[in-house]
């Protein structure tokens, strides 16, 4: 056998166990488990935590008006395509006490494509079904979820 065929025996055979452990199915690239985590609101309506916002009477479930304060929140994204986000909101009529209040809403949500998650939640706590279109950046030091609702940006983001 020449020498020529002898060092290319030996190269597919030192290459052989590389391209089988490439192909190994426990290695394969998972979005779910890529974006599962607990995330923790950082913008909420286009604006940083803590948010605070003057509202008319009859804006912001206030009957005379007064302020409403987005405090925090968490979007929870899980493996099997379930979310739960929790947000937590102080509300202060005009001459009024502050009042804490809690949002939660549950549902499922889908990855498309390689940045894009779609974040759907049935009708529950006296709001109609959403569906949001978000995007999700792994970059940086943060994985981060943006989204539009209602024409304002939110933002939720974990290490």
């Amino acid at each position: 056998m020449s020498t020529i065929r002898v060092i290319r025996l030996l190269s597919v055979v030192a290459l052989a166990p590389l391209l089988l452990t490439s192909c190994d199915s426990s290695n394969t690239f998972d979005p779910f488990e890529d974006a599962a985590g607990t995330y923790e609101l950082s913008v909420y309506a286009g604006r940083s935590l803590p948010a605070t916002f003057t509202c008319q009477p009859g804006q912001c479930g206030l009957t005379n008006g007064g302020t409403f304060v987005a405090n925090s929140g968490t979007l929870v994204l899980h493996e099997d395509g379930n979310f739960v986000e929790t947000n937590h909101y102080t509300h202060t009529p005009t001459g009024g006490s502050p009042q804490q209040s809690t949002f939660v809403s549950s549902g499922f949500y889908d990855i498309v494509g390689d940045n894009e998650i779609e974040l759907f939640a049935p009708a529950q706590n006296g709001i109609g079904s959403r569906t949001l279109n978000a995007t999700i950046e792994y970059g940086g030091p943060f994985v981060t979820i943006h989204y539009n609702e209602d024409g304002e940006v939110y933002e939720y983001r974990r290490d």
